[in-house]
């Protein structure tokens, strides 16, 4: 077979028919490791300080997997988002297999779902482990790496089709599963098991006898459980894909490889289908985004041994930079619609894969510290030379929907999110914005919290928690927005984007302008008939002074308004705010418009962290927020800015006349220029 795929018509986008897959699976050589490359990792091993760490924590953790009681439950596992404080968000800890505590508040939770959430703990302890004796194995074959894995699997296959298929709620749905509560975690534990039992398999205590039980009373028949859910266009679909197709080429099973791959819902169609241009995953979520690529190196790496090159693929390369833009400068990520908080350095081992099969440089800063088994067994060693840190510039993706301002040091961002939103990780909050200033994000979007925890619903998404329009208390739907206008200049950059299916009969259109570390935000409402509208900016740092305030209350609204806590009304509205940010740096907003002005407090990236926030209002069948953000260290003057007219207006920015009608019109020195709605990334 060849190497690159001469069906493939590689044209910038993924264009296929079909993958050729033809295998002839020799065990021997292996799927995830030949002897060759077996013999390049134990030479790394021997002349590399950060090879030898890694195998001396894999044999730590395969010892530990050895001496361990097998206490494996026969029993059904749950949905791992069910394993969460009610209260407070606190993640549980599992005490015992029916005591689970919150490490927060101290509540003990017991029976359904956390002690069948613990079970599957257990299965994920115990079967992810074969993947760790598998490369622990590789680096050092003891027999009792060997034995503890087999006994593992035999003992799985000895009871997995007892079980009752069950979903998260305990019924019978699409997405049922045996060991776990849905075919995703099935999947995803599949994938380790291949790893691990491709590594082990050729070991004296696999007998004919051992392969023939487990492949056909466990391997086989979690295929069948996973491969029965075609979830089409999703994440689950790229794990289905990629444990199926990792059983079939360690079985050397075509049928199986050739589904994964070619299926309905295959690898081919998820590159076609689920990937952006831009090489984003369509969720729009970084978290989301790593989930669905984690599945994709699984089954790559199984199709590259036997000669099916999926890392060819250009579209396949852009997965690995596309998330590169999108970077914080503190090279975290933001929180995105269902997303956390990462780092990309967390993220490293996809480099380790990206750097060995494309040999991109810009890579090189992303791979340290090497510490993880990808490091080790699927990387490549890296040239001495010094390598150049990630520069990150202005930017726009159309197919994302995301825009990010950056200053000229790299020190500031602001983020202008328009995206699509035709995914159920998209939360409810078009043409939101996110600062990052001053080492940290400023204007803040939370991001997620467990799903099974009912604040997730209740405030994380919804569209008050975030920093866009609400209109009559009531959060968006999920909707598409559009680009109206997008410009970078040595003197200025601009974004505009609007949505018109966020609210029936209601037009969302927001303007941001950046102007070296000064952004005017614009954001125009137009409806059909009266509304309520609410601008909401929650805040990570300290007001330092505070308007004269009388109490009040939200909490009618409901919508995560009634999650909000000590809300206050201003007596008059408030026009200038400074937030203080570091001991030598704050932010000054200046409110343009004359709204009527709420302060109160919200949960941040936890329900521990509550940051303040200001909430905006306005009434009527049409709404003007204009306010002015000043990232300020003392060390330069701001810029005058000013507001002229309501309807279409313009906003004065020095010596620029910025015209928000219809079109997008800069105006400098008498000479105009209308402003196209393009996109570079």
């Amino acid at each position: 077979m060849p190497g690159l795929l001469s069906c493939l018509m590689l044209l910038g986008s993924f264009v296929c028919n079909a993958i050729p897959v033809e295998l002839s699976v020799d065990s021997t050589q292996g799927v995830f490791l030949t002897p060759a490359e077996r013999s390049q990792v134990l030479q790394r091993v021997e002349t590399e300080p950060w090879a030898a760490a890694i195998k001396e924590t894999l044999l730590d953790e395969a010892a530990s997997l050895v001496s361990a009681p097998l206490d494996i439950p026969h029993k059904e596992g749950q949905w791992p988002h069910w394993y969460t404080c009610k209260e407070d968000g606190g993640r549980l800890q599992g005490k015992s297999p029916t005591e689970h505590v919150c490490p927060i508040c101290g509540k003990v939770y017991s029976g359904w779902p956390y002690d069948e959430v613990y079970v599957g703990f257990r299965h994920g302890f115990w079967l992810g482990g074969i993947e760790t004796l598998g490369w622990a194995y590789t680096l050092d074959p003891k027999p009792a790496y060997a034995e503890r894995a087999r006994d593992i699997l035999l003992e799985y296959a000895s009871f997995y089709k007892d079980l009752r298929l069950h979903d998260v709620h305990d019924k019978q749905s699409k997405s049922k599963a045996r060991l776990y509560a849905q075919t995703l975690d099935s999947a995803v534990v599949l994938c380790k098991v291949c790893v691990g039992y491709d590594l082990l398999r050729n070991s004296s205590c696999f007998t004919d006898e051992v392969k023939n039980t487990i492949e056909t009373k466990l391997l086989r028949p979690m295929v069948e459980t996973i491969s029965a859910n075609d979830s089409g266009i999703s994440n689950w679909q790229s794990w289905h894909n990629a444990a199926v197709g990792c059983a079939g080429f360690v079985l050397g099973d075509e049928a199986l490889a050739d589904w994964a791959i070619n299926g309905k819902s295959g690898f081919a169609f998820q590159m076609k289908r689920s990937v952006m241009p831009s090489g984003m995953w369509y969720e729009e979520s970084p978290s989301y985004h790593w989930y669905a690529l984690y599945a994709h190196v699984f089954l790559m790496e199984a199709a590259a041994r036997a000669g099916v090159d999926l890392y060819g693929l250009p579209i396949v390369k852009k997965l690995f930079d596309a998330p590169i833009r999108q970077l914080f400068p503190d090279q975290t990520f933001p929180a995105l619609h269902d997303s956390s908080r990462g780092s990309i350095i967390d993220s490293r081992k996809f480099y380790e894969i990206a750097w060995k099969h494309y040999g991109d440089t810009n890579y090189l800063s992303l791979l340290q510290p090497r510490d993880t088994p990808w490091a080790l067994f699927w990387g490549a060693d890296t040239p001495d030379a010094k390598t150049a840190p990630l520069s990150l510039k202005t930017s726009n993706s159309k197919s994302e929907g995301l825009a990010i301002l950056r200053d000229e040091t790299g020190s500031t961002a602001l983020y202008l999110d328009y995206g699509p939103g035709k995914s159920g990780h998209v939360q409810p909050a078009k043409l939101n914005i996110i600062l990052y200033a001053d080492g940290e994000e400023r204007f803040v979007d939370p991001g997620r919290l467990a799903y099974g925890n009912p604040l997730h619903k209740g405030w994380y998404r919804q569209t008050v928690a975030h920093n866009t329009v609400v209109v009559d208390g009531k959060s968006q739907k999920r909707s598409p927005g559009k680009l109206k206008a997008f410009e970078n200049t040595p003197e200025y950059s601009l974004i505009r984007a609007k949505s018109e299916y966020a609210y029936k009969g209601v037009t969302l259109d927001r303007t941001v302008i950046m102007q070296d570390n000064l952004f005017v935000d614009i954001f125009q409402c137009t409806a059909d008939s009266e509304h309520t509208f609410d601008l909401p900016l929650h805040i990570r740092g300290a007001f330092t002074t505070q308007p004269e305030t009388q109490s009040a209350s939200l909490a009618e609204l409901e919508n995560g308004y009634d999650r909000l806590q000590d809300v206050k009304k201003c007596n008059t509205p408030w026009q200038h705010v400074s937030v203080k940010t570091s001991e030598t740096a704050q932010i000054d907003i200046e409110f343009l418009d004359t709204s009527e002005t709420y302060i109160a407090k919200g949960f941040g990236k936890t329900p521990q962290e509550i940051l303040p926030l200001i909430l905006r209002r306005q009434t009527g069948d049409s709404a003007l927020f204009a306010a002015v953000y000043f990232v300020s260290d003392n060390s330069k003057a701001r810029p005058t800015v000013s507001l002229l007219q309501k309807e279409h207006p313009i906003v004065v920015l020095g010596d620029l006349k910025i015209h928000l009608g219809e079109e997008t019109v800069v105006e400098k020195a008498g000479e105009k220029h209308t402003v196209p709605p393009a996109g570079d990334a």
